[in-house]
């Protein structure tokens, strides 16, 4: 989960008024969001992930400057596009918005207000 974006549940919880709510966003987004948020939320691994020969398809094709997966440096991945998928390229603002939402995640300080609202978010998302 270190080379994805946070789609942390717990902003479920923000008032409707406040500006990043999810439930203000486009309804696919909102679709899309909501269970995004529940598996970002619970961190949900993939238990057969490495004897998978689909996820072996897939890490080669994904990754193909990688020999090992276990070597892909994730947090510097955080925003790579394809340029084929790259229609509107991520404006600074988001970036920052983004890596500041990624501190959010680890730095310590936030862990004892993290687990307090995560748990609440995940409920709701459930």
């Amino acid at each position: 989960w270190k080379g994805h974006n946070s789609v942390p549940p717990e902003m479920w919880l923000l008032p409707n008024w406040f500006p990043f709510q999810p439930g203000r966003m486009w309804c696919h987004a909102r679709m899309v969001y909501l269970p995004m948020g529940y598996l970002y939320g619970h961190r949900y691994v993939y238990r057969q992930a490495e004897t998978d020969s689909v996820i072996a398809s897939l890490r080669k094709e994904l990754y193909p400057k990688y020999d090992n997966y276990n070597n892909i440096p994730w947090t510097k991945t955080r925003h790579w596009i394809a340029e084929t998928d790259n229609y509107s390229p991520i404006p600074w603002v988001m970036k920052t918005l983004q890596n500041a939402l990624a501190r959010y995640e680890e730095w310590s300080i936030f862990q004892p207000f993290k687990q307090y609202v995560r748990q609440r978010g995940l409920e709701f998302c459930f």
